[in-house]
C-alpha cells in the first residue's frame, strides 16, 4: 500500500486514548483521520473540535476507508468488531490496537484477521487517572514509552509504520516485544503498580488529612483514582502474570514487616539498600 497518497487513519473508539491519538496524529503523512464511537454526541464533538475529519456510529464506515486502523476500545469488544467488519477492510490495511494485554486477545482475533491485512499490536505507555473524550489532549503521548508487538500476521511494512507513528506522536522510547513477553513485563510495570496504589487507599488512616501528606503519598497513590471497570478487565485478562508479580511483591513486603517486628535493623537496611540500587539502575537504562 502507498502510505504517502490518499492515506486514512481510522480510530475505533474516541475515549481518552483514542481521541488523544487522533489529535496527536494531525498532519501524520498528510493523512485524514476518521473515527467511530458508539456515542453520537462524542462523534459530533470530535468533528466539531477537529479531532477527526469524520466520525461515524457505524464502524464499517471507518473500516472501509482506513489504511491504518487502530482499536482504542476495551479488549473484549475487539473480536466482535473485527468479526462483523473485517470484510470491509481495504487490501493491505495495517490493523493495530493499544490494549494493555496482548496474549489472550490475539488468541481470539488472529483467526479473524483477513488475508492481505497486517496486524501489528501496540501499547503506548501513557494515560491519565481521568477517562473519557473530555479529558483527551494531543500531548498525552509525548515522552511516553511505546511497545510494538508483532504478531504472526505482521509484515515488516506494518511494523515500520507503527514505529513511524510512535515517533510522530512523541514517544521517547520504542521497544519490540512478543505478546507473552509484553504481558509479563506489563504485569510488573503497570498492573502491579495500580494494585499497589489501590491497596494503599483501601483502608486509609482514619486521621488522614492533607497536612500530613507530601510528595511520597501523592506519587504512590496517584493511580488509585482508578477506572474500576477497565482495570478489573485488564487485571483479569493478565491474571496469571499479575498474580506472580503480586506474589513476589507480597514476599518482599513480608520481609520488610519481619525486619520491623523483629527489630532487625541490619535486615531492613539491606532491603532498602538493594531497592535503592535497583531503582538507580532502572533510571539509567
Amino acid at each position: 500500500m502507498n502510505y504517502e497518497k490518499d492515506f486514512t487513519v481510522g480510530i475505533v473508539g474516541l475515549g481518552l486514548m483514542g481521541a488523544s491519538l487522533a489529535m496527536a496524529l494531525e498532519g501524520f503523512k498528510d493523512a485524514r483521520v476518521v473515527g467511530t464511537d458508539i456515542d453520537p454526541v462524542i462523534c459530533r464533538r470530535a468533528m466539531c473540535d477537529g479531532a477527526v475529519s469524520e466520525a461515524y456510529i457505524d464502524p464499517a464506515r471507518v473500516f472501509e476507508q482506513a489504511g491504518l486502523l487502530i482499536f482504542c476500545v476495551y479488549a473484549h469488544h475487539i473480536p466482535a468488531l473485527l468479526e462483523a467488519n473485517a470484510k470491509h477492510l481495504k487490501p493491505g490495511c495495517v490493523v493495530s490496537d493499544i490494549c494493555g494485554v496482548k496474549g489472550p486477545l490475539y488468541e481470539k482475533i488472529m483467526p479473524l484477521v483477513p488475508q492481505g491485512a497486517s496486524y501489528v499490536g501496540a501499547h503506548p505507555m501513557a494515560g491519565k487517572e481521568l477517562d473519557g473524550y473530555e479529558n483527551a489532549e494531543a500531548g498525552l503521548y509525548r515522552g511516553c514509552g511505546f511497545v510494538i508487538v508483532p504478531t504472526e500476521r505482521s509484515t515488516p511494512g506494518g511494523a515500520a509504520l507503527l514505529r513511524e507513528l510512535a515517533e510522530y506522536i512523541g514517544a521517547a522510547r520504542v521497544a519490540l516485544a512478543e505478546p507473552e513477553e509484553h504481558d509479563a513485563l506489563i504485569a510488573y510495570t503497570s498492573d502491579l503498580m495500580h494494585i499497589a496504589a489501590a491497596g494503599l487507599c483501601v483502608r486509609p488512616h482514619p486521621g488522614f488529612g492533607p497536612a500530613f501528606a507530601a510528595g511520597a503519598f501523592r506519587d504512590s497513590t496517584r493511580v488509585a483514582d482508578i477506572n474500576a471497570g477497565a482495570w478489573t478487565e485488564l487485571l483479569m485478562d493478565n491474571r496469571g502474570n499479575t498474580a506472580q508479580a503480586l506474589g513476589r511483591y507480597i514476599e518482599d513486603l513480608q520481609a520488610v514487616k519481619a525486619a520491623l517486628v523483629n527489630g532487625d535493623r541490619e535486615a531492613l537496611y539491606e532491603l532498602l539498600r538493594e531497592a535503592g540500587e535497583n531503582k538507580r539502575r532502572m533510571k539509567s537504562m
